[in-house]
């Protein structure tokens, strides 16, 4: 198994946009001081060669930010605060004064001991780090201690000077403080952040609790979010909630999560149904066993339950349908179409809706494509994955015209969906031409920026998520040329993740060489060549895997662009007679990528060529694809790559294989100058053969 590499933080804040102040008005600036002075001259260079100057200032200033004993102090304090040890931050702070770096390092030296953090230390940081991403950051877990504390007064004065506001946990403790401090009736807004929230979360159960306590909200709303809290198996969230409830219901709520079929077994051999609060414990058993066991589930619900309300029945129909789904159980289609028939007005939602289409995509009942399509709510009903498999159905069902206008809405070349609503409308995947380059002053004014050098830093000291957290924050407000430049900022600096994922906020064209950049050229297209693994395959697989980061480590110990576990990588080592490999060469590119694409090919031959079935083995071991591949339908014929895709039922993996094929299909067109077939990668899926019930077994 090649995997994991955790996905980094990549979100865009939004917000209005600021032009970042140096902190410093320290008096020990010597180092920034020099550093911004050598950003003024390049500032000042000529415009043909502004960009390059830029570019060369940037790497000599990082250097000397990043150079030891500097980047070890940082690299020590960084690695401590993931432990929770703020000692080495707080040692070295006072030998980091001035440095780009200082605002983190005092971020990891006071963030661990927030328990016991005064408002007079928060203070003293924010006039210290003013204007700064550590500063909002500091303020987002501290307002969350600030709830925590029921400190309502400090919670309002801090929160107003909140810049992120992408917490829904401090959100939530805001509605309490206007509830308890204001008056006003809160539960509207809270109800559906605290529904939202698979765990509730510390903030929102907070202030359903207080809401709750007040009568604001109902004991039929509590029972509708216990049924969540067991639909997401989130059992002990929901006991939290018994005091709120009649008595006994701890009791109850806990033998529905433990032994939920002898609940419902209790309750079948009855002559009646219960009544109250023993019937909504019912529910949340029954709820339970759906996930444990749906097909029992389904029996019950059609012989011995029939008289339960028809909501009722239809949520649980649909939670047991969706788990089978997952398990890709043969009768999860008609259980969605039973569950739709015991109450056609009940809204499952829309993520149990998702599994609705899989599901019927697996049998192509299309008129149940179609239904369930159309049922989503609110942005996902403008999804392009449901745009398209609702355009599917319509063209199956007989209405063309209204699918080309659905294909047409999304058709696009370098989206997964796009590029197979391209296909729908009979056109080959071809790419626009490329935006032009961004101006080389523009690039000089973003590369001033104080927060977009403090993330290329870190970045060269392998510290990763703060880099990428740092970076977009300082990107808000930033028009569409400003993010093109800062783009070829990161791409100046062969800091490929933060230039692919800035690019691809550009708006109104692609810059190809950024948003699709192709680095360790030589090394990529030695190892294609060896393992007859296609070039353009390879490049999309490691874009998605490692954004083209050599020396990143995952938490699980996966290495290099393609993230090999080192016992894959020593396996494959021996099996293609790389005698002189050692461990430390494992991030080494050309080991690296020499390994992996050996591994690929492998996976390949074992999946009859199937690139999708390869990058979903890749991602998830080998053995996962294999029992997907029948699709819990052994006996059926070959399903499209795409419907297989679609119906993986790891997120991550599923998510992983559309991206690498849609990558692939545009470093071909790249590549080759060409017109692609995202289709024609994604092929057939089906069983397996006969003949390789004794192939050798792949880590």
């Amino acid at each position: 198994m090649v995997s994991r590499i955790v996905p980094l933080p990549m979100r865009f804040q939004p917000g209005p946009g600021k032009r970042w102040e140096f902190w410093g008005k320290l008096a020990s600036l010597i180092s920034a001081l020099a550093m911004l002075a050598t950003l003024g001259t390049v500032a000042r260079a000529q415009t043909s060669a502004g960009a390059s100057d830029a570019s060369d200032a940037i790497h000599a200033a990082s250097q000397a930010v990043v150079s030891d004993p500097v980047g070890q102090f940082v690299q020590d304090a960084w690695q401590a605060f993931q432990r929770g040890d703020p000692k080495p931050a707080q040692q070295a702070l006072p030998r980091l004064r001035g440095n780009l770096l200082e605002p983190w390092v005092a971020y990891w030296a006071i963030q661990p001991a927030l328990s016991t953090m005064t408002e007079a230390d928060f203070d003293r940081f924010a006039q210290a780090y003013p204007h700064t991403y550590v500063l909002d950051r500091l303020r987002n877990d501290w307002l969350l201690e600030l709830g925590k504390r029921q400190d309502w007064d400090d919670f309002a004065r801090v929160e107003s000077h909140f810049i992120m506001r992408d917490d829904p946990q401090v959100q939530c403790y805001a509605l309490q403080r206007e509830f308890e401090t204001e008056n006003r009736d809160t539960s509207a807004a809270l109800l559906p952040l605290w529904t939202a929230q698979k765990y509730g979360g510390a903030g929102c159960n907070s202030a359903a609790k207080s809401l709750l306590a007040a009568g604001k909200i109902s004991q039929h709303q509590l029972w509708m979010r216990l049924r969540r809290f067991f639909q997401d198996e989130q059992f002990q969230a929901a006991l939290s909630f018994a005091p709120y409830l009649p008595t006994g219901a701890w009791a109850g709520i806990n033998d529905a999560a433990k032994t939920p079929l002898r609940m419902v077994l209790d309750a079948a051999r009855s002559r009646a149904l219960p009544q109250g609060m023993q019937r909504q414990l019912l529910v949340l058993a029954m709820l339970r066993l759906g996930e444990q066991d749906p097909q029992q589930t389904m029996r019950l619900l059609l012989t011995r339950f029939t008289d339960l309300p028809p909501e009722e029945r239809a949520d649980i129909a649909y939670l047991a349908a969706r788990s089978g789904a997952l398990q890709l159980l043969p009768d999860a289609a008609l259980w969605f179409s039973q569950a739709r028939d015991m109450d056609p007005s009940y809204h499952p939602g829309n993520s149990t809706l998702e599994w609705m289409v899989r599901a019927a995509l697996r049998v192509r009942d299309w008129a149940l494509v179609e239904q369930a399509s159309r049922d989503f709510e609110g942005s996902d009903a403008q999804r392009p994955d449901w745009t398209y498999w609702h355009a599917m159905a319509q063209r199956q069902l007989g209405h063309p015209i209204e699918a080309q206008a659905l294909f047409a809405q999304i058709a696009s070349p370098w989206s997964y969906y796009g590029q197979l609503a391209t296909e729908a409308l009979g056109m080959p995947i071809s790419l626009p031409a490329s935006l032009s380059p961004p101006r080389a002053r523009a690039v000089e004014q973003q590369a001033e920026r104080p927060g977009l050098r403090s993330a290329l830093a870190l970045f060269q000291l392998n510290i990763y998520s703060p880099a990428v957290r740092e970076w977009n924050f300082t990107l808000r407000g930033l028009n569409s040329d400003q993010i093109h430049a800062a783009a070829q900022v990161a791409c100046d600096q062969k800091v490929w993740l933060l230039c692919i994922n800035t690019s691809e906020r550009v708006k109104g064209g692609v810059d190809w060489s950024q948003r699709y950049a192709m680095p360790y050229r030589t090394a990529i297209a030695a190892a294609a060549k060896s393992t007859g693994v296609n070039e353009a395959f390879l490049y999309g697989l490691i874009r998605q895997e490692s954004r083209f980061i050599a020396g990143i480590r995952s938490w699980a110990g996966a290495n290099g662009l393609m993230q090999l576990m080192p016992a894959t990588a020593r396996w494959v080592a021996r099996k293609i007679g790389m005698g002189d490999y050692t461990q430390d060469r494992i991030i080494d590119v050309g080991t690296n990528v020499t390994l992996g694409s050996a591994y690929l090919d492998m996976l390949l031959h074992r999946f009859g060529g199937s690139e999708a079935m390869a990058a979903a083995g890749y991602n998830a071991g080998p053995t996962r694809p294999a029992r997907w591949r029948d699709m819990g339908l052994p006996m059926s014929p070959d399903v499209s790559g795409a419907i297989f895709a679609e119906n993986i039922p790891i997120p991550e993996t599923r998510d992983y294989v559309k991206h690498v094929l849609a990558n692939a299909t545009v470093y071909a067109a790249l590549l080759t100058g060409q017109p692609q077939s995202l289709k024609s990668r994604l092929g057939e899926v089906g069983p397996a053969p006969l003949q390789q019930a004794d192939a050798e077994p792949l880590p």
